[in-house]
């Protein structure tokens, strides 16, 4: 599943452990970053826009900043969000407390 499709099924699915605010949602989640041969592993608060564009944002990461559903992907058998570039991909986990 990609898209707005993916990212409104990955909030619906994980709805219980969102922050909700007027204009956004916020989770807390464990963000793998891949480029090439590294792996970085980060603990990121990320916020989805309710509106407009409905921009993806970590929060405190300044090499991975911003993006737009069109670049999602959503697993649904592991319930984590996947922000596919040629370059890089991005695997977003909420964290379960």
């Amino acid at each position: 599943m990609r898209g707005l499709e993916a990212l409104d099924f990955f909030l619906e699915n994980w709805h219980s452990k969102m922050r909700e605010f007027e204009e956004f949602c916020e989770f807390d989640a464990m963000l793998e970053y891949h480029f090439g041969n590294e792996t970085k592993i980060y603990n990121a608060p990320v916020i989805i826009e309710k509106f407009f564009e409905r921009k993806i944002t970590f929060n405190g990461i300044e090499e991975i900043n911003e993006f737009l559903p069109e670049e999602v992907e959503f697993d649904p058998a592991s319930g984590n969000l996947y922000i596919k570039r040629n370059l890089f991909e991005i695997k977003i986990a909420p964290k379960i407390y």
